[in-house]
């Protein structure tokens, strides 16, 4: 029997239960979220200009794009709405301190 002495990190261990690959039951919740939102907003356009084509692809790109941004990746089980959340996060927690210049040589 061999011993290595490597730390084994696990990788790809999902922490909550996923609904659909890819997505947990919070991105679920938002997907309905987006296509009760998409539909209002189609049904806007289509009363407003009367276009079936441009309503359809319009909601078609809505639709896609919410699917990108809240669709977990494989490598590092994060979306793209985790990074940003992330990013906010980091730079509400930075502490900013006042630049004041003074007169070293005196």
């Amino acid at each position: 029997m061999e011993y290595h002495e490597e730390l084994y990190i696990p990788m790809g261990i999902k922490a909550n239960r996923q609904v659909i690959e890819g997505m947990e039951v919070k991105e679920v919740f938002l997907m309905g979220v987006m296509v009760c939102i998409t539909v209002i907003l189609c049904a806007l356009y289509y009363v407003t200009f009367a276009d079936p084509i441009g309503t359809f692809f319009g909601g078609l790109a809505i639709l896609l794009s919410s699917y990108l941004i809240l669709k977990k990746s494989e490598k590092d089980n994060q979306s793209f709405l985790d990074m940003l959340s992330h990013i906010i996060s980091y730079y509400r927690g930075r502490k900013h301190y006042a630049y004041i210049h003074l007169n070293e040589w005196e």
